[in-house]
């Protein structure tokens, strides 16, 4: 009798546990990630520019949206997840490489996002964040016909 007291007061515990994990974990995150890719900077630059060309090559359903940006470099755009819901903006920045040559760029994905849900934001922030940005980098390469291309985490 007594061993399910002590199995329900464990799953309580566990559950209170994932609850306060959650709420001590801060909501907001940031994730920065960047790739290289033999293309020219202003090539790559049109393609992230133009928003109704991603549903071609993103990797989930999204609604994008252009937001403006107070630096001219950088394309500002805000993401909904058509499956969850959940909303991102996404701050992408195309440089020349110079380490290689002008054919090279250097695409830097700046994710800001929010998780309200503390458990799945105790979960998230035990995974990391930065998981879309990864998939959307690499989808950007695919595109590009490049495969096989490392996400640096910056």
């Amino acid at each position: 009798m007594y061993w399910i007291l002590a199995i329900m007061a464990a799953i309580a515990a566990s559950l209170i546990a994932l609850v306060v994990g959650g709420l001590v974990t801060p909501a907001d995150y940031r994730a920065v990630r960047r790739i290289r890719l033999q293309r020219r900077a202003p090539e790559l630059y049109a393609l992230l520019g133009d928003v109704a060309a991603y549903e071609q090559w993103t990797p989930s359903p999204t609604t994008i949206v252009r937001q403006p940006s107070t630096r001219a470099e950088v394309i500002v755009l805000r993401v909904t997840d058509d499956d969850t819901k959940s909303m991102l903006q996404w701050e992408w920045q195309v440089d020349a490489d110079v380490t290689h040559s002008a054919a090279h760029s250097v695409v830097t994905l700046t994710e800001l996002g929010r998780v309200g849900n503390p458990v799945i934001r105790f979960f998230a922030a035990l995974r990391g964040h930065g998981g879309n940005a990864e998939r959307t980098l690499r989808a950007l390469a695919e595109h590009c016909d490049e495969f096989g291309v490392s996400v640096e985490r910056i």
